[in-house]
């Protein structure tokens, strides 16, 4: 039986200059925030025509979502024909019915995500000028030859050898290019230029010498020690850095780099393009203090106004920075069809930190661009995941620049640069004697104020949070031939609109809340454990090695219930086991240990992330 829900049809309609916007911004052929330059790109496009204008205020019904679809996929099916045989509707739907906002954002989807990932028949056809000569050919100045993989322009010849006067430019070598192919880089067969001076081939580890692959890569640059290998699928980067007592490192992997490339053009007539790379990419980011090493017991038992002063004079206002922009390396794919062709990507990596923090960040991503008929439209499909504890501020980034060259010139590039910002403002709460509550902001970064702090009862420390996921993407930049002819574009895809946690902008004892819970209080807080309607425990998130281990401290616990009485697990043992409250580290990731009393009625939880630095 069919149930009808008369709600559910009162709202269906969605307006047709609604469906246009999302129609436009989804498909990239506008991304502005005026309607009209979105409408005119749709135009310019063929999806939609002038006279459509007088429809923009009418609801969105099945015909006429099928002639704009249709021509967005360039199908052979006209309107709603294509719709239905591509099952993005059912068949007995009729072209007059109203179409809910819903179900056109599922076929935009579907529509967008054919032709983002159109059928690639590969094929290398193009045409040299008459100039372009065989070095057998009884050459004349002026002639222009190909000589190991570089075409060069002949100044003159003799009996024995040819004279060049330079090497030749793209405009002066083809006189037609229609070029189409997709592949997978193997990183082990391109050629790399490290950003550095690299190390020796010998390589010291575990008290013996071994000999470094030609896939491996040793170098040290502004401080910073970089090694990098590759592998088929791609390359992974570790970088490490040891200043001012501070233990800095970031992880950052790409692999399954994907570019896909058209080139249809006669000199510089551009009838279409099409330039996309799929790639997945991972960044962690670490930094551990260790710096105030005992300090804590110096600020152990002095009132608000000494610890103020005491803290003034000991620890700088944000003295735990580390900020840098490291170059890696070039790596380039040769494309043997195609003569002094080839794809490029350089690789940069991103950081900044401020006191304790681990960022483990998880990206695939989709982006490029297509030309037609002198039109451009852009392609952004991308997913994220992250595993973090969040002790301060900090940026992890990983920057790639993708390039189609040939004959010296870049044709087309797509440069992204992605990752995660975490801005915190430490907040530092004190209490008198009275139980009075005294707060302040503070530049010392949360880590370091937990640290200094935790043995101080009348001093707590917690933190605003934001976290953001950051993508900006620059589509030809200016060293590109598709620049010059019109074709480029930056956006400013993820920023700080993005916020990560939704409404958990807080963080205390290393957990994130709505908002700051610390107030008056009656009296002082015993050092002694205290009862409590909860497990109160010292740290409720740590960063471990491989192997190490960190023991559970217990403040507080709920009336008539001992230490004795608690139970621990691990929700992977894998990650990291738990024997009575001790915690060993046993592979990279992030768990949930339980601590909770024998008859489960109350429970804590400790977050440990296993590290790989």
């Amino acid at each position: 039986m069919m149930i009808t829900c008369t709600a559910c049809e009162a709202n269906a309609s969605y307006p047709i200059k609604d469906y246009l916007a999302e129609l436009s911004f989804q498909s990239g052929i506008g991304y502005s925030m005026n309607f009209e330059e979105n409408f005119s790109g749709l135009s310019d496009w063929g999806i939609v025509d002038q006279s459509d204008r007088e429809l923009l205020d009418k609801d969105l019904d099945y015909n006429y979502l099928g002639k704009t679809i249709s021509r967005l996929l360039e199908s052979d099916d006209i309107g709603l024909n294509v719709l239905k045989n591509k099952g993005y509707i059912d068949r007995n739907i009729d072209g007059n019915k109203k179409v809910d906002e819903a179900t056109a954002k599922l076929v935009i989807e579907k529509a967008v995500d054919a032709i983002n990932n159109k059928e690639i028949i590969t094929h290398y056809d193009f045409e040299f000028k008459e100039e372009v000569k065989d070095k057998k050919d009884d050459l004349k100045d002026g002639d222009i030859v190909l000589d190991d993989n570089k075409f060069y322009v002949v100044e003159k010849t003799t009996e024995d050898q040819i004279i060049y006067e330079r090497e030749a430019e793209f405009d002066e070598v083809y006189a037609w290019l229609d070029i189409e192919d997709s592949f997978e880089i193997d990183f082990t067969k391109a050629e790399v230029i490290s950003y550095g001076d690299e190390e020796s081939s010998l390589n010291y580890r575990n008290n013996y010498y071994t000999l470094l692959s030609s896939n491996n890569h040793v170098f040290n640059k502004d401080g910073f020690r970089i090694s990098y290998t590759l592998n088929r699928s791609g390359i992974d980067v570790h970088i490490s850095k040891n200043v001012k007592g501070l233990n800095v490192y970031c992880d950052a992997s790409i692999n399954n780099v994907k570019p896909t490339f058209k080139w249809k053009a006669k000199e510089d007539d551009l009838k279409n393009s099409y330039f996309k790379i799929s790639f997945n990419s991972t960044e962690e980011l670490g930094l551990s203090t260790g710096k105030y090493g005992n300090y804590h017991l110096k600020f152990k038992d002095l009132d608000k106004s000494s610890f103020r002063s005491l803290l003034r004079s000991m620890v700088e206002p944000m003295d735990d920075e580390v900020e840098a922009s490291i170059p890696i390396c070039q790596i380039k794919t040769p494309i043997p069809e195609l003569p002094t062709a080839f794809l490029n990507l350089d690789l940069y990596v991103k950081i900044y930190a401020s006191g304790k923090i681990e960022l483990v960040l998880y990206n695939t991503h989709e982006l490029g661009y297509e030309t037609k008929d002198g039109q451009i439209r852009f392609i952004n499909d991308n997913t994220h995941r992250l595993d973090s504890i969040i002790q301060a501020s900090g940026k992890a980034a990983l920057a790639v620049n993708m390039s189609l060259e040939a004959v010296g010139m870049r044709l087309c590039d797509i440069e992204v640069d992605g990752g995660l910002k975490a801005v915190l403002q430490s907040i530092l709460h004190m209490y008198d004697d009275e139980g009075n509550l005294e707060s302040h902001d503070s530049n010392i970064a949360y880590s370091t104020l937990s640290e200094i702090s935790k043995e101080n009862p009348n001093v707590k420390v917690c933190a605003d949070v934001s976290l953001y996921w950051l993508l900006d993407m620059v589509i030809n930049t200016s060293k590109t031939k598709m620049n010059k002819l019109g074709f480029s574009k930056t956006f400013h895809i993820l920023d700080d609109d993005n916020q990560v946690f939704g409404n958990m902008h807080h963080i205390e004892n290393g957990h994130f809340v709505k908002k700051c819970t610390y107030g008056k209080r009656e009296g002082l807080m015993s050092m002694d454990k205290v009862s409590s309607n909860k497990i109160v425990l010292d740290s409720y998130a740590e960063v471990l090695k491989i192997n190490e281990t960190y023991e559970i401290v217990v403040k507080g616990l709920p009336e008539g219930y001992k230490v004795t009485d608690l139970l621990y697990s691990s929700g992977d043992d894998k990650i990291a086991r738990v024997s009575s409250g001790t915690i060993t580290a046993v592979s990279p990731g992030s768990v949930k240990i339980k601590v909770s009393t024998k008859d489960d009625k109350y429970n804590a939880y400790v977050n440990i992330l296993v590290s790989t630095g």
